[in-house]
């Protein structure tokens, strides 16, 4: 009777078993091996869900962004990379954290897009965004390899089924690496495209690549393509799974899931979703489909099945009883050691049976299982074909299942009781699987002794079988570096091999995996691994030789059997003989191949040794030991052996094949910054004279300039430009070694030359490249206008600290072609002008430092220096002082100093002028000031800086305030107070100290900026420091408060009185004219010292007031509203203050004193008079006023009647003072309006145009006006100018003239709007 297996492919749209829907996007999914449970991976970590119906089980927070998830085969373990480099690892059955976090070491990683579980030891590969491969311990949580990739970013990392291999994938390549070790095995050209490790499968010995539109099959042995389909939609996101078993494929783009035929490439079925797909994931049995969603969303689908009709057989091993029931196809793909379609096979048939009669075939599933690694799933078969009908295989499996899983004791009980199940011939053979499950558990000894007593009980029938048991106990006897006993066992092994074939072993091989295909070779090849490992080098070149002559060559020219004997060749040459100094090292390769010469350890001729070791070390892709071989071969036997034309031409082939060779393996190194490796590959090449030695000498050129080895770069350049003078492409790699070595003259000139080169080439195409580069004329005209935009604002002269001298503009921007950063940066643009990289260089080139200090006596002035070095200078005060400026300038690393000793010509009028404008502004561009405190030692404390001259000096106000950066230093050049910060500015201690020493909050200090704002407050500033000239005290304010003045010396205090009619004219601010003292001569209203700014303006201006003095004033009187507007508009029009020429346009509110009354006191008069609106004042001046005809008390404090901001004060927009004016108070008033408007703008004629003023609001502001009009102000004095009657000069008073105006009237309102006027002031 005909019986079928059921394999399974997907078909259809098979509707959704379970859907999850989560807050977070959904990076990957994966099912536990036993395919129960499914993993998932969000942004922010890890969930575990139950098949059956979707419920979670946990949640693994995770440091960082999920980029990867992996699951180990056996179910152990759970693994997650993040995008901060670090991989976590979780118990997959208690979901306990390790935490190993395993972060990439110095910053090699990030986005761990690539992880997967060794399936055959606790071992775990990471590759990230980095150009490494890592390999990690588990249990150690140590790195044990690292696999290079170039700077090519890591998509992906896979281990092999066997575990013996790693992929590696990039978007450019794939590659193939020994797990054991990094030797790269094979490098692939095929990218891999999408993230997350979802573009890269093993499937045995196939890689299965998600590539650019089309999925690739690879042998992953030789890098060959097996086969390629298209399939559409390949980006980022799609993804490929196959199943443990079958020729089938899925592959999930944008919307669709779709599965192939990996053998025929037909589309089998098609499952489309409405949503995009990010993931997908087969479970291990092929039941059931996951997929990921980006939206958050996990949907589980049940896969249908379709048959395929397979005939079932049984395979009747030694046993009388069909313990072992299998299927040919089964039993086929068991032999082929395909072990998870094997698994398929049974698990169909299992469905197949009826429930009595399956326990075959879970007896032989455990057993596949058991080999799988997969400990639970065997030993649950095992039990469930007891159940049914006990068996000895089945206690064999559940034996090898509970070993495997570190339960010894029952493994070890399991097969006794196989015993019991059996029939008594099979006594042997239990025994045989017994001592390899004891071998399997470690117990090696135990395990010999065992087979010692096989070896025994064996009978004349069996010998191929005791050849075996020698075999098994060699490979222990190796293990266990018992030499000796194991060159015994393998010389027995040897001594008793005969042709044999036997069921028993075969079901050996099925059970415990063991080989004993071609156990001939494994002896021999086990005896010479013994002879060798005993240091009997001599013998075991000889066993491999004797193997050689005694099998046939495709044997060991093929398969892992070739790579094998050209490693043991190789190390047999390079090992010396056992000595009495068992430390001697092995011998190097040259005097190893030397003894192949003379021929001491072989009986072959030596050419056909070394033919053979060129071959196998080609073969085996050690092509550097190769060509090592073929070049010792030709030195040690061209004189003694005619080659045959065969041979001949074998040794032309052979140097061509490995001069390309080299050259691919100089590439691979040269991508993986090997440069040492790559260096020697390409030398290797040249030595055996390649058909195109050129381009290999470009080639080494540019690994040389990448190691920095720009001699030999250029060496190499120069051969190129021998063998080829007339092509650009040598000078072009020349100039490069050139400028790499410094030598940027000479780099510069083979540019040019390559220019040339190109202009003048024959080839057309050549002659076109000429407009992709930039000829050095260009760079060097776009850093010359760099250095003329760099310079312009500095100062006229400066020091250059290198040479000591003063250079004006043009000799600084010539000074910098003379530094090597003119010719890199011109040699560094080849193709383009970095003008950013310019402009950087150039800056850098270009700070200055400028020096503040008190002048002495004596100073260098610009005439004395101009012609001379600094550095030159006879020792003196001055001299000296000077020097240590640029001598600590120069150390700190800049170029250039500025002092105002001696970089400013006094002697050229425009200079002078310019300087003193300028001089703000320079000291704000300079990238550090100096100041030298004179008077101030080290050691230095807290306080110094306070009392010392240079805090006392007008000059140092600006250029302390204008630099960004300061540095203060003690007269013998110490730090001050030994402070080691770079600027001194943000040292607490120095803003305390300038806090004291000005009177003025630190917070306002470093508020204070350079224009029309705080005019007042720097006025006081600079009222407490002196100057030795008179004028300098306006001079010296010119630049923080960015104004210009013609610089006249000798005008005296004239100075001071332009620079303040400048500023009241420039801001409006009145504050200006709020002092007490002696007038100056350029105008009455201005001062002749600044020193009368030593106060505040607090007590000429009226302080702000509080809402109910204005409330309880208005109450009191009764007023015509049409006045009070009257009275608003007539101050509301009044202009800002003027000044032209030393005419002062003054606006304000003039009251004119009656007759006067005198009387004398110590100080000087004291006068009284009587004003219409002022009542009584008092007056106490030193001018006699009865001399003058008219005299006016002024309230010139307009913007506070008007409650506005002048141009030039602190902020923009001000608070209103809390004034709550009831307007019922006012006759007239409309009541509408209860509060005054919350800011005021800037304003120049007038607070608001009347336009943008409603009339309620006008009226509001005007009852505002009378209350403030009732304050007490500081009134000026003026009186009538003797020379001109339309003029008046102001009258300086020795103390304030504090007036109020009296109780408004009606009557005393129409006079105050006849006082308001402006008053033009000499």
């Amino acid at each position: 009777m005909e019986r079928t297996l059921m394999l399974i492919a997907g078909q259809g749209h098979p509707d959704p078993l379970v859907e999850i829907n989560l807050d977070g996007p959904i990076i990957t999914v994966a099912f536990l091996a036993n395919g129960e449970y499914l993993v998932s991976a969000v942004l922010e970590g890890v969930r575990v869900w139950r098949v059956e119906d979707g419920k979670q089980m946990v949640t693994m927070a995770v440091d960082g962004n999920v980029c990867s998830l992996a699951v180990s085969q056996d179910g152990k373990w759970i693994a997650a990379g993040a995008k901060t480099g670090y991989i976590f690892v979780w118990d997959a059955k208690t979901y306990e954290n390790f935490s190993f976090s395993f972060s990439q070491e110095l910053g090699r990683l990030e986005n761990i897009r690539g992880i997967d579980f060794s399936p055959v030891s606790p071992r775990l590969v990471s590759a990230g965004s980095g150009s490494e491969t890592i390999i990690w311990d588990i249990p150690t949580r140590e790195r044990v390899q690292i696999l290079p990739h170039g700077d090519e970013c890591m998509q992906a990392a896979r281990y092999s089924p066997q575990g013996d291999r790693i992929a590696t994938g990039t978007g450019k390549s794939v590659r193939v690496w020994d797990a054991n070790n990094d030797h790269l095995l094979v490098s692939i050209d095929a990218g891999v495209i999408p993230w997350y490790n979802d573009g890269l499968l093993w499937r045995n010995d196939h890689l299965f690549v998600v590539s650019s539109g089309k999925i690739q099959q690879i042998n992953a042995s030789t890098g060959s393509k097996i086969s390629e389909w298209p399939v559409p939609n390949v980006d980022i996101d799609s993804c490929i799974a196959l199943p443990q078993y079958g020729e089938l494929i899925a592959y999930s783009a944008k919307h669709t899931v779709t599965f192939w035929d990996t053998a025929t490439h037909a589309e089998l079925s098609l499952i489309q979703l409405p949503q995009h797909i990010r993931s997908i994931a087969l479970s291990p049995d092929y039941r059931f489909l996951a997929i990921g969603e980006p939206g958050g969303k996990i949907t589980i689908k049940s896969l249908p099945r379709i048959p395929y009709e397979v005939p079932l057989s049984r395979l009747y091993p030694t046993f009388q009883q069909p313990d072992i029931m299998i299927d040919d196809t089964a039993l086929d793909s068991w032999k082929r050691d395909q072990l998870a379609n094997t698994d398929a096979f049974l698990t169909a048939a299992i469905a197949m049976a009826d429930r009595n009669t399956s326990h075959h075939a879970l007896a032989s599933r455990a057993l596949v299982r058991a080999r799988l690694r997969r400990w639970d799933a065997a030993i649950a078969d095992a039990n469930e074909s007891i159940k049914i009908q006990p068996s000895a295989i089945c206690y064999i499996a559940k034996s090898m299942a509970h070993v495997g899983n570190g339960e010894r004791s029952k493994g070890y009980r399991a097969c006794d009781i196989a015993f019991g199940h059996s029939h008594s011939n099979h006594a042997t053979f239990l025994l045989l699987i017994k001592a390899i499950i004891v071998f399997m558990a470690g117990e090696h000894e135990d395990a010999i002794f065992r087979l010692d007593d096989l070896i025994d009980m064996a009978c004349d029938n069996s010998i191929y079988y005791v050849a075996y048991m020698h075999l098994l106990r060699g490979k222990s006897c190796v293990e266990n570096a018992d030499y000796k006993g194991a060159i015994q066992s393998f010389e027995r092994a040897r001594a008793q091999m005969r042709p044999h074939t036997s069921r028993a072993l075969s079901v050996v091989s099925l059970i415990s995996g063991w080989v004993f295909h071609g156990l001939d070779i494994t002896i021999r090849h086990g005896f010479c691994e013994a002879l060798y490992a005993a240091r009997r080098i001599k013998e075991a070149g000889e066993c491999l030789l004797d193997i050689v002559n005694t099998i046939d060559k495709d044997i060991y020219t093929t398969g892992r059997i070739s790579a094998w004997f050209s490693d043991f060749l190789q190390r047999c040459l390079y090992t010396p003989e056992s000595s009495d100094d068992t430390s001697l090292p092995p011998s190097s390769p040259p005097a190893a191949l030397k003894r192949v010469g003379k021929i001491e350890i072989f009986t072959v001729p030596r050419l056909t040794v070394y033919w053979a070791l060129c071959d196998h070390l080609e073969m085996a892709n050690r092509i550097t030991d190769a060509v090592e071989c073929f070049n010792h071969m030709n030195s040690n036997l061209a004189k003694e052996t005619i080659m045959r034309a065969e041979q001949a031409n074998w040794a032309t082939d052979f140097k061509q094949r490995c001069a390309q060779k080299l050259v691919n393996l100089g590439d691979v190194a040269a991508d993986a910054h090997q440069f040492d490796e790559a260096i020697t590959q390409y030398s290797a090449s040249l030595s055996l004279n390649p058909a195109i030695p050129k381009d290999v000498f470009l080639k080494r050129s540019k690994v040389y300039m990448a190691k920095g080895s720009w001699e030999d770069a250029t060496e190499d350049t120069n051969r190129v430009i021998v063998i080829d003078p007339l092509s650009p492409w040598g000078h072009e790699r020349k100039h490069a070694a050139l400028h790499g070595a410094g030598h940027y003259d000479d780099a510069i000139r083979t540019f040019e030359t390559m220019l040339l080169k190109i202009s003048q080439s024959p080839d057309p195409q050549i002659r076109e490249r000429y407009h992709e580069y930039l000829h050095p004329e260009r760079t060097k005209a776009a850093i010359r206008a760099a250095i003329d935009n760099a310079i312009r604002e500095s100062p006229l002269v400066l020091i250059n600290t290198d040479s000591g001298r003063l250079l004006d503009k043009s000799g600084q921007a010539s000074s910098f072609e003379s530094q090597p950063v003119f010719q890199e940066l011109v040699s560094s643009m080849t193709t383009h002008i970095a003008h950013a990289r310019i402009e950087h260089e150039v800056a850098e080139y270009y700070r200055y430092a400028t020096f503040s200090h008190k002048w002495e006596d004596n100073e260098l002035l610009f005439e004395k220096v101009v012609r001379i070095v600094v550095y030159d200078l006879e020792e003196s005060l001055t001299h000296d002082k000077l020097q240590m400026f640029c001598k600590i300038v120069r150390e700190a690393g800049y170029h250039w100093a500025w002092s105002n000793t001696c970089c400013i010509n006094k002697a050229d009028h425009f200079v002078l002028q310019e300087a003193l404008v300028s001089m703000f502004k320079w000291y704000e561009g300079s990238a550090v000031t100096i100041v030298l405190l004179r008077g101030v030692r080290s050691p230095s404390k807290r306080g110094d800086l306070v009392g010392s001259i240079w805090n006392t000096r007008d000059w140092t106000f600006q250029e302390y305030h204008a630099s960004k950066v300061v540095r203060f230093y003690t007269e013998d050049w110490k730090p001050y107070m030994n402070l080691d910060i770079h600027n001194h500015k943000e040292s607490s201690e120095i803003i305390l100290e300038m806090e004291e020493a000005t009177g003025v909050s630190a917070r306002a200090l470093m508020a204070l900026r350079p224009g029309l704002d705080d005019i007042r407050q720097k006025l006081h500033l600079a009222s407490t420091r002196q100057t030795t000239r008179v004028e300098d005290a306006a001079y010296s304010l010119l630049g923080i408060f960015t104004m210009s003045l013609p610089v006249v010396y000798g005008e005296g205090d004239k100075a001071l009185g332009r620079l303040l009619a400048q500023l009241l004219a420039s801001s409006g601010d009145t504050s200006i004219l709020a002092w007490t003292g002696r007038s100056g001569s350029f105008n009455s209203c201005l001062p002749a010292k600044i020193t009368v700014f030593t106060e505040l303006p607090t007590t000429h201006i009226p302080l702000g007031l509080e809402g109910d003095s204005i409330t309880a004033g208005s109450r009191t009187s009764s007023f015509n509203s049409a006045s009070i507007m009257r009275l608003y508009d007539r101050v509301h029009e009044l202009p800002v203050p003027s000044v032209s020429g030393i005419r002062m346009k003054l606006p304000c509110l003039a009251f004119k004193l009656g007759p006067l009354s005198t009387s004398r006191n110590t100080s000087g008069h004291v006068f009284r008079a009587q004003t219409a609106v002022l009542g009584t004042v008092v007056i106490k001046t030193e001018e006699n006023l009865s001399r003058f005809g008219s005299l006016y008390l002024v309230h010139p404090w307009i913007d506070f009647l008007l409650d506005r901001q002048a141009v030039g004060s602190a902020a923009e927009t001000m608070p209103e003072e809390n004034v709550n004016v009831d307007p019922l108070s006012f006759p007239g008033a409309s009541g509408m309006i209860s509060a005054a408007p919350q800011t005021r703008a800037p304003w120049l004629t007038s607070l608001w145009p009347p336009s943008s003023v409603s009339q309620t609001d006008k009226q509001m502001q005007a009852f505002q006006l009378v209350a403030r009009l009732q304050q007490p102000f500081g009134a000026l004095l003026l009186a009538a100018h003797p020379g001109n009657v339309s003029a008046y000069r102001r009258v300086a008073a020795e103390s304030l003239i504090i007036v109020q105006v009296e109780e408004i009237t009606p009557s005393l309102l129409n006079k105050l709007v006849d006082s308001v006027r402006t008053m033009d002031v000499l």
